[in-house]
């Protein structure tokens, strides 16, 4: 049974990946080729075109795409632009009226609407078609960082000739990534997406750049992620089809890395599984051949990361199992998926063709899993990928694998040290083997998080029946024989194992504070509660290995910058997997030498 869910997964994403294409080509071969006629249109013939762009942000960009716009081989009479700021907090909307100046003595006609809170692209682009959609006969979507051949709005009016032809989009070209493995992708999807046309099944377009007829377009629904997609699903039926335009060109201008394309992949694939749900509403009023394209493209691409997943899943079982077979497969995955993160964590810029494809696509697929997983959370406000923190979501996920795996490797490992542990502090003092105490966990915008920490005790049973909490000491004469050992050893954090596993707390991370010692933190030590905000606490942390227990305000201060450093760190995958390694070898020194107090 297991190995029938790894060879069926297997034929579908080798159907999906090569076959399919290859089925395209050869029906594209017999098919009629679709030619437009490069014969002018007229100026009455000549539609107008509204141009919708959804901008945050983007005062380094938005000036050389109004430049860019201003020079479309395209009436100006016939042309509009309209921008909306989505809550912009840079310089958008004063480069935009500057440069607006200038397009309106070219008689363009330009304008800017500001919403003063980021509300999400959805709810931006919504704003321009309730107000502008009905003053045009095509509408244009495009984003700010996205430059168009200068053909590009007079090649959508001469596709759109074609009655039957409510949606067209062009090759769309990235700007030269940090890795080769992005621009094949997108050769890929230009060719299927070329061949799919043919058809009128174009199943998809880049986002930075489709138009529609505007009577297709319509608001959409708030929560909505591939706008593109959806507007162009609601748009097809039996007689409408989408063409794709060979003569137009989509040039990126924004530099894509793969902390960068992974963190645009996680919402890609929430995406893809969000509208699976709006395929299947509208699957009777396809034609055959949008039909098989989108069950072949689309469909699959959208549950590929959950059937890939149940794949895995069988070939580890299998493999613990002792099946030779599936163990050699595993094991030739993973020293694949090895030499990838030894190539980001050195920055090895050697190209390695198979290895490199073979760990961008596991890579694409595990971004689009911590989607569909992450969907009921997905937030509609939007950020440009590049000023947020890159690689975030990449990172919390690895770190919440290497939590789990480190936690049931601890508990199972240790489990013979804490009983042993357990029996040392029954025999030496009066009082129970583990106690909880109440910590201040992760801080959030909207939330603060207070966990109980479990811990072997280290001190009296009634160590702060008089005073209260206090600060632990040097010799501190509340703690036991065996607890002395038990703090030196590191031995007492072992039970925070089960606050990992929780999902309370992370091996790594800041030292979590005592709500009573808090509010004096907070205002004796400048931000302080950054130190923790969008970050569990930790077992043991940078801050931990390099100063210790904490017996005053002046030693949390002086940990400060180790926690901040390594917040810092994480904004960078490669530095953050070297930090996180660095503070686990420091960890086990400490134990293994006694040096904990």
């Amino acid at each position: 049974m297991l190995w029938f869910i790894i060879i069926f997964v297997a034929v579908l994403f080798i159907y999906h990946h090569f076959i399919y294409p290859k089925l395209l080509a050869m029906l594209a071969a017999k098919a009629p080729q679709q030619v437009i006629d490069d014969t002018p249109l007229s100026h009455r013939e000549t539609p107008s075109i509204g141009v919708f762009i959804a901008a945050y942000n983007e005062a380094d960009y938005i000036e050389e795409k109004l430049h860019n716009l201003a020079s479309q081989l395209y009436p100006n009479d016939k042309m509009g632009i309209h921008i909306v700021g989505d809550g912009c907090t840079d310089a958008t909307a004063d480069v935009v009226k500057r440069v607006s100046a200038h397009l309106h003595e070219q008689f363009i006609y330009c304008t800017y609407d500001e919403i003063t809170v980021n509300a999400g692209k959805v709810n931006a682009l919504n704003t321009l078609i309730k107000r502008y959609r009905d003053e045009y006969d095509i509408i244009v979507f495009t984003d700010v960082s996205a430059l168009m051949s200068v053909n590009c709005l007079e090649q959508v009016a001469k596709s759109m000739v074609n009655k039957d032809v409510v949606a067209v989009s062009g090759n769309y070209l990235p700007k030269s990534s940090a890795h080769g493995c992005l621009d094949k992708y997108w050769q890929y999807q230009n060719a299927v997406r070329r061949l799919e046309g043919q058809f009128g099944a174009v199943n998809g377009f880049a986002g930075a750049m489709f138009a529609m007829r505007a009577d297709k377009v319509t608001p959409l629904l708030s929560k909505t992620i591939n706008d593109d997609f959806v507007q162009l699903v609601s748009a097809l039926g039996k007689e409408q089809c989408a063409s794709f335009n060979d003569q137009i060109a989509i040039i990126e201008c924004e530099q894509d890395n793969q902390t960068q394309d992974f963190s645009r992949r996680i919402r890609i694939g929430a995406g893809n599984w969000q509208q699976l749900n709006t395929i299947f509403k509208r699957v009777n009023q396809f034609s055959l051949a949008q039909t098989f394209s989108f069950f072949s493209n689309k469909v699959l691409r959208g549950v590929m990361p959950v059937m890939l997943f149940s794949a895995f899943a069988a070939l580890t079982m299998l493999a613990v199992l002792g099946d030779i077979a599936a163990q050699l497969l595993l094991g030739s995955m993973l020293f694949i998926n090895l030499i990838g993160v030894i190539k980001a964590m050195f920055k090895w810029r050697t190209a390695l063709p198979l290895i490199d494809s073979v760990n961008y696509v596991i890579t694409s697929y595990l971004a689009g899993l911590i989607g569909i997983v992450s969907l009921s959370r997905y937030k509609t406000a939007w950020r440009r990928v590049s000023s947020s923190k890159p690689g975030v979501s990449m990172i919390a996920f690895c770190k919440r694998s290497i939590d789990i795996l480190g936690a049931v490797v601890g508990l199972t490992l240790f489990s013979p040290i804490i009983l042993l542990a357990g029996i040392a502090i029954k025999l030496d003092s009066k009082g129970g083997v583990i106690y909880k105490q109440l910590r201040v966990g992760r801080i959030n915008e909207d939330r603060t998080d207070l966990i109980y920490v479990y811990k072997l005790r280290s001190m009296r049973f009634d160590a702060e029946k008089a005073t209260g909490a206090v600060w632990a000491q040097g010799n501190d004469p509340r703690i036991t024989r065996v607890g002395r050992f038990l703090r030196k050893t590191r031995i007492d954090e072992l039970p925070q194992f089960w606050n990992v596993l929780r999902g309370d707390m992370s091996l790594i991370g800041p030292r979590p504070e005592r709500p009573s010692f808090y509010t004096k933190l907070e205002r004796e030590i400048p931000y302080f509660i950054q130190r923790t905000y969008g970050i569990k606490p930790g077992i043991s942390g940078l801050a931990q290995v390099m100063n210790g227990y904490d017996e005053s305000v002046e030693d949390v201060r002086n940990k400060i910058a180790w926690d901040y450093s390594y917040v810092l760190s994480m904004s960078r995958f490669s530095t953050w997997l070297k930090m996180e390694c660095d503070i686990l070898f420091k960890t086990i020194k400490v134990v293994v030498l006694g040096k904990g107090q």
